[in-house]
């Protein structure tokens, strides 16, 4: 039986040596068509989980595919969830080649489409991408400014949401165009909350000269609640633009009677800079003693000399009545 074994060990090994033909891998081409299936079944049937995977991987391939079927795609799809996938997937594309105008089609898709759920998945899939500076090298035939005044409410969260992502996900802050697409949207939006929301997400640390005059002239709006986030943003100017900001601030709490505002441009001038601020702040004591107790929580906040905002703003909420 041993040497029985042992002959049949080496019948493969033989056969490799002998030239036995080996089954050859076929390949399989990696489509538009094919990969929108899968993610057509994702979004139908997978868990949450898969649905990401499906869109991520489709993002991936889409580096490698041709444009043509990529844009073909997005102007043919029907389904907002498998929309807003292989527009993602378009945008990556047009990101990785430094070509935008190959989100032609998307953004077509977000500005005429006649359904607003196709409107709004058109938009979705800007997110994460330069979209701004994509909409400049387009041309401008479509922008934000454009699109937050949609009639429907879920294509202008999508803008709202776009922009507040790039600021803080793609360049962390530090983008003047962002900053002024963001007051410029706010100012087209029209609705209260839309604008607040942008100016108190989208930071102002880069923003131009000519944008924190835009920013400043919000301060005179209507609505308390944009005047309310117009202050927070003004807190967040670069220091070139501090000292007219803490003048506008500090006219703004004196003169504003509404007690959202006035804490609001509290908390933009003990933002502006701790050695500057703290005389400004003294200075409007009694001016409303309704918030006598907030203006000493800022300034026992300012006296610790901590060097960044999010720790300063912890403490002055520790602190607070």
């Amino acid at each position: 039986m041993g040497p029985r074994l042992l002959w049949l060990s080496l019948l493969p090994g033989l056969a490799l040596a002998q030239g036995a033909p080996l089954p050859v891998p076929t390949k399989t081409a990696c489509t538009v068509e094919g990969m929108l299936d899968e993610v057509r079944v994702a979004m139908k049937t997978g868990s949450p989980a898969y649905r990401k995977y499906a869109r991520l991987r489709l993002k991936e391939a889409a580096i490698a595919m041709p444009p043509e079927a990529l844009g073909r795609a997005v102007s043919e799809e029907r389904d907002p969830a498998v929309l807003e996938a292989v527009g993602a997937a378009l945008a990556t594309k047009a990101s990785n080649a430094q070509k935008p105008e190959l989100l032609q089609p998307l953004l077509s898709r977000a500005s005429q489409d006649a359904d607003p759920g196709l409107r709004a998945a058109a938009v979705r899939a800007l997110q994460g991408s330069p979209s701004v500076e994509f909409m400049a090298k387009n041309g401008d035939v479509v922008t934000y400014e454009q699109l937050v005044r949609d009639s429907s409410p879920e294509v202008r969260k999508a803008v709202v949401e776009n922009l507040v992502t790039e600021s803080s996900g793609i360049y962390f802050g530090h983008n003047p165009e962002l900053a002024e697409a963001a007051v410029k949207v706010a100012a087209a939006s029209g609705d209260p909350a839309v604008a607040s929301r942008l100016l108190g997400e989208v930071s102002m640390e880069a923003a131009s000269p000519e944008v924190v005059r835009k920013l400043t002239g919000q301060l005179r709006s209507e609505d308390a609640g944009l005047r309310a986030a117009a202050a927070k943003a003004l807190g967040g100017v670069p220091g070139s633009e501090s000292a007219g900001a803490r003048r506008s601030l500090t006219s703004l709490y004196r003169s504003d009677s509404d007690l959202a505002v006035r804490k609001a441009s509290l908390e933009g001038i003990a933002r502006l800079g701790q050695a500057q601020s703290r005389p400004v702040l003294e200075s409007l004591r009694g001016v409303d003693k309704r918030l006598d107790p907030e203006l000493d929580a800022w300034l026992s906040a300012l006296q610790k000399n901590l060097q960044e905002w999010h720790l300063i703003l912890r403490e002055k909420q520790r602190l607070s009545p």
